[in-house]
């Protein structure tokens, strides 16, 4: 699990939830900050907007299930609502030249321009 975690460059982490009050879906990105929509299409285009993609499907759940694990975790109960993960986004940190492509694993992503 892990292995597939850690990466050649150093990225950021969003991802995209369900099941909130405020709206239908929450992104959740850097620094803590949360921005809710009322549909996927907009939560998704914000995010991509960005400079996120999706990972690759079997690193997603790894993700997916770290997080779930890391959730069940707290004594008694996470203080605010998760939601359902649905998605899990990232970008690298490194900022690359026009051209320069990094070298990723043979059916990852490339990182949105």
């Amino acid at each position: 699990m892990a292995s597939e975690i850690t990466r050649k460059y150093p990225r950021c982490i969003a991802t995209i939830s369900a099941g909130f009050e405020k709206g239908d879906f929450l992104v959740r990105e850097e620094k803590g900050q949360r921005v809710y929509f009322d549909f996927f299409e907009e939560a998704f285009n914000y995010i991509a907007a960005k400079g996120y993609s999706r990972m690759s499907k079997g690193e997603e759940g790894e993700w997916m299930e770290l997080m779930e694990s890391i959730h069940a975790s707290v004594k008694g109960g996470m203080k605010y609502n998760t939601g359902r993960l649905l998605m899990v986004l990232h970008k690298p940190l490194i900022p690359t030249e026009y051209g320069d492509e990094p070298e990723l694993e043979s059916n990852a992503m490339l990182p949105m321009p």
